[in-house]
């Protein structure tokens, strides 16, 4: 065990994963919303006096409920989970803005990866032969880049690719501050807006003299492809 407190992070993953399939945790958001939290939930001591409703921001709850989210945490990890999530999936400031939250872009991710990285830690300290790990998870934010969504003007754009690095960028540093194993970018609809991701990765890595693991998953459809009619091989 010596030797393993001693390796990167990256060399024992790969170690790890030569010997297993490492588990990932399950949805963040399902157990939350299976618990049917209020407005008067979202919205904590925190965010009392919130001009804006919160309900169904669950990054909100990061800040108000930290309780809540540590413990869902726990039960994914209890389950048999080697790599846990943040609950950050929307924490850019562009996901934030809806619920007039941008602002708290940095507190929140940072606090979400310091919930995650407790429980984790306690579980790797209980065993040390199975250590658990902390996935800083990035979403696709709700806009996209490679195809225009406003039929009278198709190449109308509602955020440009700097826009993108620019918001990325900003989660990303709270997540790192937070103590994040992994970068986890998820979920992808449009690969433009992964690269924006993955450019913001790598240019952060170039700033800081820093290196991390990176993850990528994508969404594919019915029909095998991606919503811009991508087959996996060409994501």
């Amino acid at each position: 065990m010596l030797m393993k407190a001693r390796m990167s992070t990256r060399d024992l993953l790969e170690e790890l994963l030569s010997q297993r399939i490492l588990l990932l945790d399950g949805s963040m958001g399902a157990l939350i919303y299976s618990r049917q939290p209020s407005e008067e939930d979202y919205r904590g001591a925190r965010f009392l006096q919130h001009p804006v409703q919160l309900k169904n921001c669950t990054e909100a709850m990061v800040l108000t409920q930290p309780r809540m989210i540590e413990g869902i945490h726990r039960a994914y990890l209890e389950a048999g989970s080697d790599i846990i999530e943040t609950c950050t999936f929307n924490a850019t400031s562009i996901g934030l803005a809806e619920f007039a939250l941008a602002e708290h872009v940095f507190e929140i991710n940072r606090t979400a990866v310091e919930l995650a990285r407790r429980a984790a830690d306690e579980f790797t300290r209980r065993d040390p032969d199975r250590p658990r790990f902390v996935a800083g998870s990035i979403g696709p934010t709700n806009k996209t880049l490679s195809m225009g969504t406003h039929v009278e003007d198709p190449g109308r754009r509602d955020v440009t690719f700097d826009q993108m690095v620019s918001a990325y960028s900003d989660q990303i540093h709270g997540l790192v501050a937070g103590g994040v194993d992994i970068l986890l970018a998820e979920t992808s609809f449009d690969t433009l807006v992964m690269k924006a991701c993955l450019f913001a990765i790598s240019k952060y890595f170039d700033e800081h003299d820093l290196s991390l693991p990176v993850m990528v998953s994508g969404t594919i459809f019915e029909n095998g492809r991606t919503l811009s009619a991508q087959t996996v091989e060409a994501f």
